[in-house]
């Protein structure tokens, strides 16, 4: 008998991209909102999606009254406090520290501000008066000592952004997902993409010798997603009405007084596949 082999046709899975732009949005703010059409966004027997490339267009104030970090409290020498108020603005180290020396100057406390440079690779606030800093959220990013008096204190290490990380939301999206995220915070959800506020290269750095974080200035970046996670999708489900929320490193749900008008915008990539 003569033997034929026989061969079995193979069909790759067809894949599709599922295109978002903050832009599209139908209301909301850039961070909060709700895209509808008049028929579904995405129909198909597909299986799962994953997000392979995120550009995030961020022009956010690291130093804003939104984001309770532009005050900065002096107990000065005859006991006396008082608060200086950094314009809302993108800061780095360099540009935050002259502007509080010239606001504490103008306060016109009978002390005078400047910044020390050091043999430690660091700078210093200091005074012709012993002073005390009072606790708050611009003394914590800027790494001072607060509560012990003193005519000088060191910059080291500072970290002036009022989030760390945000976050990518879509109930629609993750619903399905029989893999459920979790987290060491005390916030949990399921997340689309979390965008960690950092650059992939080493930062840039100041006129004092400090680094540029991504979040400082003004950036348009892509990130592009080599093994994104995949969720799962029931095939005979359209994706009809999609939310999409912007969350902060605290789990909140960026205002448009903390985004700025347009100052926010961002595109997303999802990788659609039958399989």
């Amino acid at each position: 008998m003569d033997r034929h082999q026989n061969g079995i046709t193979i069909r790759y899975p067809a894949t599709a991209n599922l295109l978002i732009d903050s832009i599209d949005r139908t209301d909301g703010s850039s961070a909060d909102f709700v895209i509808t059409k008049n028929y579904s966004i995405l129909n198909g027997f597909f299986h799962r999606l994953a997000v392979s490339e995120v550009v995030l267009d961020w022009c956010v104030d690291n130093v804003s009254a939104a984001a309770d970090n532009n005050t900065l409290t002096i107990t000065d020498s005859a006991a006396t406090d008082y608060t200086v108020t950094v314009p809302d603005g993108s800061y780095t180290v360099k540009s935050l520290l002259d502007t509080l020396v010239t606001l504490l100057n103008d306060a016109d406390k009978g002390q005078t501000w400047s910044i020390q440079d050091t043999s430690g690779g660091y700078v210093e606030l200091a005074s012709t008066e012993n002073f005390t800093i009072q606790e708050g959220n611009l003394q914590a990013q800027l790494n001072l000592l607060f509560g012990t008096a003193g005519d000088a204190f060191p910059v080291n290490c500072p970290v002036i952004l009022p989030y760390t990380y945000i976050d990518f939301i879509s109930p629609e999206l993750t619903y399905n997902q029989a893999l459920k995220d979790a987290t060491t915070n005390y916030v949990e959800q399921n997340v689309l993409y979390r965008w960690y506020f950092a650059w992939e290269v080493p930062a840039p750095v100041d006129g004092y010798g400090y680094p540029i974080f991504q979040g400082y200035e003004r950036f348009i970046a892509r990130r592009v997603l080599p093994f994104p996670k995949q969720i799962r999708w029931e095939n005979n489900i359209p994706i009809g009405q999609i939310s999409f929320q912007v969350r902060s490193s605290q789990g909140k749900v960026l205002t448009p007084t903390e985004t700025g008008n347009g100052e926010l915008e961002w595109k997303m990539t999802l990788l659609v596949s039958e399989n």
